[in-house]
């Protein structure tokens, strides 16, 4: 399955899960077009991967998505926003373009030189990652973020523990937590200075959940580490104990991404760049006629 085909899979189900948002009645059909629609950002972010892997200019793709970030923003506001946010909140909850964007700065970081932590020998270097564990409860309370913080920086502490002691290179996996981990806690406290200074509470789509999908994909190489990586991404955003209709339709996405074959398939950037504003214009033009 070529990359192709997967953004038209995607694109179909974020139309049929954007119209079910602003135009289908609450009921059976509401339920199921936006179970549907789970497959999208799923898709989306395996392929934003496989694109910062491939492009010639990660900064240049990442211009383009905030770009078209903004310019999607306003038809954003005044139908998705609009639908459950007023202003000036509606403004400020950021569409899907500006979450894709800071994944591809978040694979730039992790894909750059390592952090002089990751490069320490030494077991007592283990202790740091630990004793930053309290800052991080004492910043952001008790809540999800600080519970997968914690799970990051163990693993950076176990890596710097054990990597005289193991085979394979535990320093990139410390690497790989402590910029996940930083990346979420600089995004977590962004949030928090917008809301403290300027009274409004910047968000992007899928917050900070977004970052750890793009950093649990950025390592897949094979099907088989894709399809762990989309396995625990399924688990923690769309559990079947949550709703079975959306973990289906989420497993469907994550056997769609383990079958894809690393082709690039036909030149797609206009049509698929340019579907997403497109289509929230014409969804707002049906609202304003109804």
């Amino acid at each position: 399955m070529s990359a192709f085909t997967l953004k038209l899979i995607a694109l179909i189900s974020m139309v049929t899960d954007h119209t079910a948002a602003l135009l289908v009645p609450w009921g059976p059909t509401y339920f199921w077009m936006r179970s549907f629609g789970r497959m999208a950002f799923l898709i989306y972010a395996f392929l934003l991967a496989e694109g910062v892997r491939h492009t010639r200019s990660a900064p240049r793709y990442a211009r383009r998505l905030f770009l078209l970030g903004i310019l999607s923003q306003v038809p954003y506001a005044y139908t998705l926003n609009a639908w459950y946010l007023g202003p000036p909140e509606q403004f400020t909850h950021l569409n899907i373009f500006f979450t894709l964007g800071c994944g591809v700065l978040l694979m730039m970081f992790l894909r750059g030189p390592r952090l002089a932590l990751a490069q320490r020998q030494g077991w007592k270097w283990g202790l740091v990652p630990l004793a930053l564990i309290l800052a991080v409860f004492g910043q952001f309370g008790v809540w999800e973020l600080p519970y997968i913080l914690t799970g990051l920086l163990v693993i950076a502490a176990l890596g710097l523990f054990l990597r005289d002691r193991v085979s394979f290179d535990a320093g990139a996996i410390v690497d790989w937590a402590l910029k996940t981990a930083a990346a979420m806690a600089l995004y977590q406290l962004v949030h928090d200075w917008a809301g403290r200074l300027f009274s409004i509470g910047l968000e992007f789509d899928y917050s900070f959940w977004a970052l750890l999908f793009f950093a649990l994909l950025w390592p897949c190489r094979t099907r088989l580490h894709r399809a762990g990586a989309m396995l625990a991404i399924i688990l923690i955003f769309y559990p079947p104990w949550s709703s079975w209709q959306e973990f289906a339709f989420a497993l469907l996405a994550g056997v769609l991404v383990v079958l894809y074959n690393g082709e690039r398939g036909p030149d797609d950037h206009r049509l698929f760049y340019w579907a997403y504003p497109a289509h929230l214009l014409v969804l707002w033009g049906i609202q304003a006629l109804r």
